[in-house]
């Protein structure tokens, strides 16, 4: 053991570095138990005064340079330095988690880089799970968390977002951030842009979320849920008509699915912020009048925290060939989602390795029956395995030349005689059925039909889709989620732009 004067200093001096992986290094050395005890020791008061002032700017220093893993290692070890952690000794704290909080805001602001707004709710999960927000409550401060509790939305909505949400994160998302955000677009740097305040707070507040792009998803919103379940009320009766008339021309190939137009209108700022005018377009959209009549009544509900999918937009929408997938929010809106072509064929592989998996799990299954010897099933299985390739959108062209190759490996099997002619037919159209669907174009419109279908069938709900829609490690859920809280920030900034207006 070292002596005592030089193992305080060496272990103050690894907290002022805030490099955890020294702190652990120097505990183990010095034997847990043996250190613990130096440490409570009444003897050494003086020195964990020391320790426990270091522990606390050791956060504060990994909080600052956005250390995150490192500041967690070290909140860990608060046990071991006999420190009972209390998040108002770490120094700086509020104006560290503005300033974060306030650079991401820039990158959007100034750069347009969209997925920081992702690194906003990232960073409030963790101030949320260490409880960095912590304070006390004046009497207006817990009227106002109570008032905001009131709003089953909002806490739904950060319920959803942060986990079990502490008041103190209710209070910061709504007193500060907001105010921060009005701070921060108030002054002079926007000068640079020729926009006055008023200018950049009617942007911000009606259309910054109207349309953009993150996560390599594109958003666009539609306009109100009640014009579109109008508009659906409508296409319905002219479809029933239809259909008493034995007509067919509002049919799609399957009649579980119809298609209408529908037409969004909305303002919009021309000539760089200096004219506002209406503007409005048609969207053809396609439809499960089966899921949405279901969900109706949840869909328009007010207070009900929940993404139903709508349909999907088949001509004007913001994807690939002009598609789109839409979906209900919360706030009566009609959303549009919809990936650029580099992710959607991402999507496509990954739907046929899911079809390429099952069938060969199936296929395998079959030719045990027919009792094919096993060196022949391993042949057929190992080609295929190669042959449909997982990393590429397969050619649908790749079909004969697979299907003769698998007739070769079949034929060397002793059961291919003649009383086993009907069966191996029978087999071979099965592959090449499978094939086919494996090796055919899969279309956007395929995806939701397919989806559709699930809902149909009960397998999954309406209100799941979005959450299973995902690129990466981001979903249509994640989105709608995000943007329906910033909605909230923006609606609470523009209160503050307006009680400001008032007073001059």
């Amino acid at each position: 053991m070292i002596p005592l004067e030089e193992f305080f200093d060496s272990l103050i001096n690894f907290l002022k570095s805030g490099e955890v992986f020294k702190i652990k290094s120097f505990i183990e050395q010095n034997e847990i138990e043996k250190f613990s005890n130096l440490i409570n020791s009444s003897s050494n008061k003086i020195y964990k005064e020391k320790i426990e002032e270091n522990f606390y700017k050791c956060l504060s220093k990994n909080l600052k340079h956005k250390k995150f893993e490192t500041f967690r290692k070290v909140f860990n070890l608060s046990s071991y330095v006999d420190i009972f952690i209390d998040v108002r000794k770490i120094p700086d704290r509020f104006e560290i988690i503005s300033e974060l909080l306030l650079n991401c805001t820039e990158e959007v602001a100034t750069e347009y880089q969209t997925s920081s707004l992702g690194k906003i709710i990232e960073l409030l999960r963790f101030f949320n799970e260490f409880n960095l927000l912590d304070k006390d409550f004046d009497n207006d401060d817990l009227k106002t968390i109570e008032d905001l509790k009131k709003d089953k939305l909002l806490l739904s909505n950060l319920n959803d977002l942060f986990g079990n949400v502490s008041n103190s994160l209710i209070l910061y998302v709504y007193k500060v951030m907001p105010q921060d955000l009005y701070d921060f677009f108030v002054n002079d740097r926007f000068l640079l842009y020729n926009l006055n305040i008023e200018q950049i707070v009617f942007y911000i507040k009606n259309f910054f979320f109207n349309q953009y792009s993150i996560y390599g998803l594109s958003v666009k919103n539609l306009g109100s849920i009640k014009k579109f379940i109008r508009e659906f009320n409508k296409i319905i009766i002219e479809h029933k008509n239809q259909l008493y008339k034995n007509q067919s021309d509002l049919l799609t190939e399957n009649e579980n699915f119809i298609e209408f137009n529908y037409k969004n209108s909305y303002n919009t700022y021309f000539y760089d912020f200096e004219e506002l005018r209406e503007y409005s377009e048609i969207k053809k959209h396609l439809i499960s009048p089966e899921n949405i009549t279901i969900n109706l009544n949840n869909i328009i509900a007010k207070d009900n925290y929940k993404f139903y999918i709508l349909g999907m937009v088949l001509l004007g929408g913001l994807g690939p060939q002009g598609h789109g997938f839409t979906y209900s929010t919360p706030k009566g809106e009609v959303v549009e989602i919809c990936s650029d072509i580099k992710e959607n064929e991402a999507i496509i592989v990954k739907y046929k390795q899911f079809l390429k998996q099952q069938f060969l799990v199936r296929l395998e299954k079959e030719m045990k029956k027919l009792q094919i010897e096993s060196s022949i099933i391993k042949k057929v299985i190992d080609y295929l395995s190669e042959v449909i390739d997982q990393k590429e959108l397969i050619n649908y062209y790749k079909k004969e030349p697979i299907l003769k190759k698998i007739n070769s490996f079949l034929s060397e099997s002793r059961k291919s005689k003649d009383d086993y002619n009907k069966e191996f037919r029978e087999l071979i159209n099965k592959i090449s059925n499978a094939i086919e669907v494996i090796l055919r174009p899969i279309s956007m419109i395929d995806q939701f039909k397919a989806r559709m279908n699930l809902i149909a069938e009960g397998k999954i709900k309406s209100e799941d889709i979005a959450k299973l829609t995902s690129l990466k490690n981001k979903s249509h859920y994640d989105v709608l989620r995000e943007r329906f809280f910033f909605q909230y920030i923006l609606d609470w900034f523009y209160e503050i732009y307006i009680s400001n207006r008032s007073l001059k």
